[in-house]
């Protein structure tokens, strides 16, 4: 009997805790979605619809389990209004793990602040951050936004890392006449495609994706991420009216926008012609006008009406002596064609991790504006919008990908430079000089070229002295001495150099009697994250390729003596190469060691990528190698 009485016991409390349950209790979950989950979405429904070409709407429910801290970023609500593109309504709800709801909140209890330096007052921001008692927790998220103009239209991205789906889709309704363009990136899941009343229908449906991991240093989300592009035939932004169906298409209305800004006055333009006069190339005369931007205008992000696309005049420019990157790419365009030089616009993505911009699927992939001056054997390459770059140098920001150039003829897909390591060298010389007591004064210098320039000029060079000295220790990694003096370059040139002398009391590692045993440098020539696993299954990227070039010379004083030195070094790979040479002179206690460290590939192929882990390993063992002097 009391078997039976407890068999109901258990019953009651079962079909009671179902009873509490709902689908958007945590406890609901399939234990096969939480294996490399952070976060479970639990059912997702996107729509978009379009309505003509010059307006959209997109909706969306998004219902979604937090599982721990790592997904805490996903509880932060945030998105952007502009001219163009507005939030109507929001609204967010959280649920406890029985699914339970906690609380909701409105629009109006979001927070909403202007954006843009104060220069643009149709930009807004609207977010919202869900406080957690514990996880798990469960949020629903309710949202539309309202496109006016459909330049960029939103596409799907399906499934991210550490992201498992219950159930998503995505729907696009589109006027038949108008139609849209899909592109499929990292799937081959095909939409349901009807059409009804004059509307084509289509939609993206999934359930029960198991979450996958990412590997660091994998580069831009869509070369792993499954998503799908969506871009219009038709389209318009204010009055301007475009086709996207061709690049030269979405190039000419690009042109189209740039018409009638690029005028100065003819006071400007003999201004011009009279600074380089003196100069008889085109290429000395973009320099000095380059420098010239540079030194009298600076960078401020403007994006007022359709601004965010068409420039303000070259005359606001002059006269407000800023711009954004559009409007002081356009400036300097109008400086060069006062003084007889043909330049091109060209619109990019800006990012030290592209997006891949597809050949075949023409849509809007860019957020930033450079200029190019063709050449009859090659392109000068300008960004307009940096202080410190040199003249004919763009950096990782801009650099080895794909733009559209617009022409008086539309828009062609064109490569910007591709960086080599041997154009982003640091050159490093060491002179330690040893005193009997084990201590050292070093002077070293660093010739800085290319990339490995640029970071130096963005991290550093702006620095207060003792701020300076904080950075070369730590973000450099040189070991802390005892004092220090330090002084750079004072102009921003290429190279750039800086110059230091450390005194240390100590120099060597550690001692083991009259043995002392010194490191070869004293900062990790090669610090990059690779971590060592058996198989990878995504490309490595490294920011660019580059090389270090180190040479440190050792002079010890009389009565010390070489125990042992390493062995020389030669690691050969296809994407990179490392050698170490030591020399010791008796005669002058003197011990030379020089090091060169070339990555000449920026991506590292994922079959690739165990022998990078090799030569990883193989550079870490010499750097950990000691030289070994006896003290008499």
């Amino acid at each position: 009997m009391l078997r039976i009485c407890s068999f109901f016991v258990f019953l009651f409390a079962a079909v009671n805790l179902q009873a509490q349950l709902n689908n958007y209790s945590s406890l609901t979950i399939p234990d096969s979605l939480h294996k490399d989950a952070d976060i479970v979405i639990r059912d997702e429904n996107i729509k978009l619809i379009v309505k003509d070409k010059n307006s959209a709407k997109y909706e969306v429910k998004q219902v979604f389990t937090v599982l721990n801290e790592r997904a805490k970023h996903y509880l932060l609500f945030n998105e952007f209004s502009d001219k163009f593109h507005s939030l109507e309504d929001a609204e967010i709800k959280t649920f406890d793990k029985l699914g339970n709801k906690m609380n909701s909140y409105s629009k109006k209890e979001m927070t909403s602040l202007n954006y843009g330096e104060g220069l643009v007052p149709e930009g807004k921001v609207t977010y919202f951050d869900v406080s957690v008692p514990s996880y798990p927790i469960t949020v629903e998220f309710n949202y539309s936004i309202k496109y006016k103009g459909i330049l960029s239209l939103p596409g799907f991205e399906m499934q991210s890392a550490w992201k498992s789906i219950q159930h998503t889709s995505f729907e696009v309704e589109v006027p038949s006449e108008l139609g849209v363009r899909y592109k499929l990136v990292n799937t081959t899941q095909q939409p349901e495609i009807t059409k009804q009343n004059g509307k084509d229908f289509y939609k993206w449906e999934l359930n029960n994706l198991k979450a996958y991991k990412l590997e660091k240093h994998s580069g831009p989300p869509d070369s792993y991420v499954p998503m799908v592009f969506i871009g219009p035939n038709k389209f318009q932004l204010d009055d301007y009216e475009g086709d996207m169906t061709s690049w030269n298409n979405f190039g000419a209305w690009m042109d189209n926008l740039y018409i009638k800004t690029t005028s100065l006055s003819e006071e400007k333009k003999t201004f011009y012609r009279d600074m380089v006069k003196h100069v008889s190339t085109n290429e000395e005369k973009a320099a000095i006008l380059y420098n010239y931007l540079q030194s009298n205008m600076r960078y401020v992000s403007i994006q007022l009406g359709i601004g965010g696309w068409r420039p303000f005049p070259a005359s606001f420019v002059d006269d407000k002596k800023y711009g954004d990157c559009k409007a002081l790419s356009n400036y300097l365009k109008s400086a060069l064609d006062a003084v007889g030089i043909k330049s091109n616009i060209v619109i990019i993505q800006g990012s030290n991790s592209p997006r891949n911009v597809m050949e075949d699927f023409p849509a809007n992939y860019f957020n930033h504006a450079i200029l190019c001056i063709p050449q009859p054997k090659d392109t000068l390459w300008l960004e307009c919008t940096s202080r410190t770059l040199p003249f004919n140098q763009i950096g990782p920001f801009t650099e080895n990908r794909k733009a559209l150039m617009v022409t008086d003829n539309g828009g062609a897909l064109v490569n910007t430079p591709v960086s080599t390591y041997a154009s982003n060298t640091k050159m490093v010389h060491t002179v330690i000089d040893v005193n009997e007591d084990g201590g050292a004064k070093l002077k070293t210098s660093f010739t800085l070229f290319g990339d490995e320039r640029n970071d130096m000029l963005m991290g550093y060079h702006d620095l207060k002295e003792d701020e300076k000295r904080r950075f070369f220790i730590s973000n450099m990694e040189w070991k802390n001495p005892d004092n220090f003096d330090l002084s750079n370059s004072k102009n921003k040139a290429n190279p750039y150099q800086i110059t230091s002398t450390m005194n240390y009391e100590k120099m060597y590692a550690f001692n083991a009697g009259s043995k002392l045993f010194f490191s070869p440098r004293q900062y990790p020539i090669f610090n990059v994250e690779i971590v060592e696993q058996l198989k990878r299954m995504r490309d490595y990227y490294f920011t660019n390729p580059f090389q270090v070039i180190d040479t440190t010379i050792f002079k010890f004083p009389a009565g010390f003596s070489l125990e042992t030195m390493p062995k020389n070094k030669l690691e050969k790979f296809p994407f990179a190469q490392y050698s170490a040479n030591y020399k010791w002179e008796a005669a002058s206690t003197t011990l030379t060691i020089i090091a060169i460290l070339q990555v000449k590939e920026r991506v590292i192929k994922a079959e690739d990528y165990i022998e990078l882990v090799k030569f990883n390993k193989a550079v870490v063992a010499d750097m950990n190698e000691k030289i070994v002097l006896k003290r008499e």
